[in-house]
């Protein structure tokens, strides 16, 4: 897969890639920038062509991600805060400490550049991931006990997309990305995978037994959580 990049008029730098096993065009978002999929053989002015037609629907799905001096992020288990620091101006910074971890950020970053947003985002996320051990299986391991169950293991996982797996070993991995999650939510997904040491598919007796454990509140947190707007750009 060849990837190249080109400046936009309305959606800024978007990256290129070939797939040149593909025959459709698609795009989305992907760290702040549009990642752009196009079959072999597309040329450039079919390529800002194809932008321009997917520009009303880029911009409506633009993930609404900023940051300012001064913000604070608050959640159940711990809290971030974003401020200028003036040290190392090119430099984003961040510190992993609990109850509360900062990102600093160089006096050359302009906060409102979707490039910028996307660096702070990463750099909360590089934090998130060396404190997530000793919050997410704490709380993992209370709710496993307050049902009576006890998995294999546990596991930090550092994907976006996949909140939570349960092996058929019984091991369950959890995405660092929980704690930045409401603790409902983030119970949420805990239970599910806790539901799936009895049940390994999502039939019948996977919800009954989910929804027990929730309280027979599964659609609405599912709904919720489909709703939830991440203070993090999701990769």
């Amino acid at each position: 897969m060849a990837t190249a990049e080109l400046e936009h008029r309305l959606l800024g730098r978007v990256t290129i890639n070939v797939r040149h096993n593909s025959r459709h065009v698609s795009a989305r978002w992907k760290g702040g920038l549009v990642s752009l999929n196009v079959p072999q053989g597309v040329r450039l002015p079919d390529v800002n062509r194809i932008l321009d037609d997917l520009t009303p629907q880029l911009l409506a799905t633009r993930p609404d991600v900023r940051y300012h001096d001064g913000q604070e992020l608050c959640f159940p288990m711990i809290d971030f805060v974003v401020r200028r620091q003036r040290f190392a101006p090119s430099r984003i910074l961040g510190t992993a400490s609990v109850p509360v971890s900062s990102v600093e950020v160089g006096c050359d970053w302009d906060f409102n550049l979707d490039s910028t947003s996307a660096a702070i985002s990463d750099m909360l996320c590089k934090v998130a991931r060396k404190v997530a051990p000793q919050l997410l299986v704490p709380r993992a391991k209370a709710l496993a006990e307050r049902i009576g169950r006890a998995p294999m293991g546990w596991t930090i996982s550092t994907g976006h997309r996949t909140l939570g797996q349960c092996s058929s070993h019984g091991i369950i991995s959890l995405s660092y990305i929980l704690i930045f999650l409401p603790q409902h939510l983030c119970d949420y997904v805990i239970y599910h995978e806790l539901a799936h040491l009895s049940e390994m598919n999502h039939g019948e007796n996977f919800h009954r037994l989910l929804n027990r454990y929730l309280d027979g509140r599964e659609d609405i947190l599912v709904k919720e959580l489909h709703r939830y707007s991440w203070p993090v750009l999701r990769k």
